[in-house]
């Protein structure tokens, strides 16, 4: 029904207002004015002090706005939705919505109430193309398996933000939750999770497209929630049925409250103190047959302990910290965007200070943050290597997309120069960034054979034409792969063998 009104045949749902005489009037009368203010909105230009940035202004924009295709055609297959800025930012709007609901919730809440809460997938697109960081991701720990924002305290200060000058030109918010769909999926939902999954690094990392909205703390966990625990249990594996509490006492001690659910049992401890010691019995290696996983049902993990979001900090400043090398280009998203990665928990919105040195360099700063994703806590099964594969392939991307960018990164260089005072014949760059190449040099670029040793462990050997892999050449990546064969313009094309870590070809 688009948004276009549509009265329900009882007024019951979780978003409906309290009022105490009228309801209905009312939610139709706040409905009415959030549509009135989202299109006045639209038909404005968003107020912005910056110059506008173009793909014009810098060979390297077009290349690295280009790493957000494969997040432009998740956007476009509706895999992903964004929520409308508006929708949340309008005055009323916890009227609308006084806590935060799933996907489907909301899509049910748009068709029934004819509410525009997500932007189409065409002006999705046309906000991450903006150039101008239009789409905020927020990064942060979910609270629990059932619903992130228990408390409401993450959904308060989403709103904050978006009314914050620091928000003000923000159209469209990327939120899991309510972007994606949740659990229980029909298969057709099952197939456009996996297609988000894939893409999101590139939600935080987009370098003109997104905005990353970061609440670091967790909030406290409510008190009617202490010593709650859930089992997540295997079909057939013993323990999928109420007649499995006997063998749960047995291996967890005593509990109050046992409730078996689809896939699941939830117990409740007498206190947190036994709750923490049950789990840690029941993680032993063989503790519980039947259980593929134990934990608090209430997640107060530290945000920088867990594995999504140590990743999702670290791809969202991976373009940045790169650009440092990369004067010109620096100097132009740093005067004509807005900030990349906000904080908007504690006393407000605030933009994030720098956590990387300025003198690490990408190789050391690559091996840190892996090893802090591989060291961070991940609570779906076999998520962990996936994740460092994710960030791997990003790092590469950007890489390369800074290398076409045409600005030679700060670095030293000892070698032959030409008459006009230009690298040419032999010679050894060194850059800022760790990179170095060792090879052959034509009017300023590397050209003829030469090896370069990547900051993060990758090296290509072979031979290169205007700065870039051309011809026949020997590519190791840093998960062990290996590339044997022809290059054009930094892409493999022509003959060749690709090895797999493993072996395989």
């Amino acid at each position: 029904m688009g948004c276009g009104m549509s009265k329900p045949a009882a007024a019951t749902e979780p978003w409906q207002p309290a009022a105490e005489a009228d309801p209905w009037q009312q939610l139709t009368m706040l409905e009415e004015a959030m549509r009135a203010s989202a299109t006045a909105a639209a038909s404005l230009p968003i107020s912005s002090p910056l110059p506008k940035l173009t793909a014009a202004d810098h060979k390297g924009i077009p290349l690295l706005a280009a790493l957000d295709e494969a997040l432009v055609a998740v956007l476009r297959s509706g895999a992903i939705k964004l929520l409308r800025a508006e929708f949340l930012r309008a005055d009323g709007s916890e009227a609308m919505l006084p806590k935060l609901l799933h996907r489907q919730e909301l899509e049910r809440m748009e068709l029934e109430r004819g509410i525009c809460v997500f932007l189409t997938p065409e002006d999705a697109v046309a906000a991450l193309r903006s150039l101008r960081r239009e789409v905020a991701g927020l990064t942060y720990g979910w609270a629990s398996p059932d619903h992130p924002d228990v408390t409401g305290e993450y959904l308060a200060n989403v709103r904050r933000f978006l009314r914050h000058p620091l928000g003000e030109h923000v159209t469209a918010l990327f939120w899991d939750f309510s972007s994606l769909p949740q659990k229980p999926r029909t298969e057709a939902e099952d197939e456009l999770f996996s297609q988000s999954l894939k893409v999101m690094g590139d939600v935080y990392a987009s370098a003109f497209g997104t905005t990353v909205i970061r609440h670091r703390s967790v909030p406290s966990q409510p008190a009617e929630l202490d010593g709650e625990v859930v089992i997540l249990v295997e079909k057939g594996g013993g323990l999928d049925g109420a007649s499995a509490e006997a063998e749960l006492r047995s291996a967890l001690g005593a509990f109050e409250n046992p409730r078996y659910e689809e896939g699941r049992w939830r117990v409740r401890f007498a206190t947190y103190a036994a709750a923490e010691e049950a789990v840690e019995a029941a993680t032993a290696a063989g503790a519980l047959p039947g259980a593929t996983a134990v934990f608090l049902f209430y997640n107060g993990r530290p945000y920088l302990a867990r594995g999504w979001t140590t990743f999702e900090s670290a791809v969202s400043t991976e373009a940045l910290v790169r650009l440092a090398y990369f004067p010109g280009l620096g100097k132009l998203l740093e005067e004509r965007l807005p900030p990349k990665v906000i904080e908007i928990d504690g006393e407000g919105p605030r933009v994030a200070e720098a956590e990387d040195r300025a003198d690490e360099g990408m190789g050391p700063r690559n091996k840190r943050v892996i090893a802090a994703i591989k060291e961070a806590t991940f609570t779906g099964k076999g998520d962990k290597p996936v994740v460092v594969e994710l960030y791997r392939e990003y790092a590469v991307k950007v890489n390369i997309a800074m290398a076409r960018s045409g600005e030679v990164p700060k670095g030293e260089y000892e070698g032959e120069y030409n008459a006009a005072g230009e690298r040419e014949g032999r010679g050894v760059m060194r850059f800022a960034n760790g990179n170095v190449y060792d090879g052959e040099w034509k009017a300023g670029k590397r050209e003829g054979r030469g090896v370069m040793r990547f900051a993060d462990g990758e090296v290509y050997d072979g031979e290169w034409k205007a700065g870039l892999p051309e011809g026949r050449g020997v590519y190791r990546y840093a998960n062990g792969e290996v590339y044997d064969g022809e290059f054009k313009a930094d892409k493999r094309e022509g003959r060749g063998v690709y090895r797999l870590a493993d072996g395989g070809v």
